[in-house]
């Protein structure tokens, strides 16, 4: 499976948390992320796990075939 972030970011009122972030994670591989407190790490991992909605940007899940629609990926 791969977890692809395309110009993805999260605002919470007026304050941007983290902006424009594109990144691939695929599995079998480790994965480390590193900031201080309220850099939004936390943020980023219930974004890409569907507990909160990204303020904009796209997150594509895919298996080795195809797409995996947002809806499925938790299944």
């Amino acid at each position: 499976m791969q977890i692809e972030l395309k110009n993805l970011g999260k605002r919470f009122n007026r304050q941007w948390i983290f902006r424009k972030l594109d990144y691939l994670f695929e599995s079998g591989k480790s994965y480390a992320i590193t900031g201080h407190n309220g850099s939004g790490k936390s943020t980023l991992l219930q974004i890409i796990a569907g507990a909160l909605e990204k303020t904009e940007g796209l997150i594509q899940y895919r298996s080795a075939e195809s797409a995996i629609a947002p809806e499925n990926v938790f299944y």
